[in-house]
């Protein structure tokens, strides 16, 4: 049997107001909650999956409610108080056996897990890290590589005249049940104790191309939102009322949204129920189920929530707007 665990224990701080109501992970995206989508990039050869949530956690289970996905069977556990990545695995160590994946509940990639747990069986270690590339790695946890991709340093959140390297931790690890071995009921952070303990003794990385995104805030979000709708998501599904409109592709509509006489995209999703009047500009934004847009609104770089109503004329850019009585 091969497990997953999903970290999702975060507050969602910088989606607020939108995460006060909503914990992050339930955050839908281009139509999909992140947990779903998230869910969704695992093998088909991964039989369960443990959900380790802290903040409103009841709301998660609520949206399993005690079934499984796609034949997965998913197990959502509540942390009273903050673990830490290391602390949620550590309460984990009687229910993993064996090789198993560690996914981070707010990452939208292309990482093809089914590869990187292939490779890290070949390897024969204890763990193996997704890397990705970027520009500047202070905010992030670096490798050095030696020999067969295996990482002799990690370091989290460089100076950036102390980074060694432009390869990050992208958050999406294979293990092998070793890895508590390096572990105890004090451990809190993978990264910052346990990844540079085992750092040279059996610790590997797995670099992929082609998109990766933490979506834990607006812009991030956004970025994210503009790569789905630019392949599968970027539908203006059958059942969308389409009137007199403007549509600068990317763009996605769910079917039973009414959108009438506005200019619309490019990267912006509608989802169901939304209904936005005539003359409106709304690009680069999400409008979730039930937002209502009023007549000569300019929405740019902006969430609407759930069932939230925009009054005529308003402007909102680089914005989280919701209803105020949720």
């Amino acid at each position: 049997m091969v497990s997953a665990v999903v970290l999702a224990g975060g507050f969602g701080t910088r989606l607020r107001p939108l995460t006060l109501s909503t914990p992050k992970p339930l955050v839908r995206i281009a139509g999909i909650p992140m947990i779903d989508r998230v869910l969704a990039s695992l093998p088909s050869f991964v039989d369960e999956a443990f959900i380790a949530a802290g903040y409103r956690a009841q709301d998660i289970r609520s949206h399993f409610n005690g079934k499984g996905i796609n034949g997965l069977a998913v197990n959502v556990i509540a942390e009273e108080k903050p673990l830490g990545t290391a602390g949620a695995l550590w309460s984990l160590r009687n229910r993993l056996e064996g090789d198993f994946i560690v996914l981070n509940g707010d990452v939208i990639n292309s990482l093809p897990v089914n590869e990187m747990f292939t490779f890290h069986r070949k390897c024969g270690g204890i763990a193996t890290i997704s890397l990705w590339e970027v520009d500047n790695p202070e905010n992030f946890g670096i490798v050095r590589l030696g020999q067969d991709m295996q990482i002799t340093e990690f370091k989290e959140k460089p100076k950036r005249e102390d980074a060694f390297s432009r390869l990050i931790n992208a958050g999406t690890y294979v293990m092998n049940d070793r890895v508590f071995d390096y572990m105890d009921s004090h451990s809190s952070s993978m990264e910052k104790e346990v990844f540079p303990s085992i750092s040279g003794r059996g610790l590997y990385g797995f670099r992929f191309s082609g998109y990766w995104v933490d979506c834990g805030s607006l812009d991030s979000y956004l970025t994210a939102q503009e790569i789905l709708v630019s392949g599968e998501a970027g539908v203006v599904r059958n059942g969308a009322r389409v009137e007199g409109c403007v549509i600068s592709r990317p763009v996605g509509i769910e079917r039973g949204a009414v959108v009438r006489g506005s200019r619309i995209g490019p990267n912006t999703y509608i989802e169901e129920k939304c209904a936005v009047s005539e003359g409106c500009v709304v690009k680069r934004s999400t409008l979730m189920r039930g937002a209502v847009i009023g007549k000569g609104c300019e929405i740019t770089n902006s969430i609407i929530g759930p069932g939230t109503e925009v009054t005529d004329g308003t402007s909102s850019d680089n914005q989280i707007l919701v209803n105020q009585s949720q």
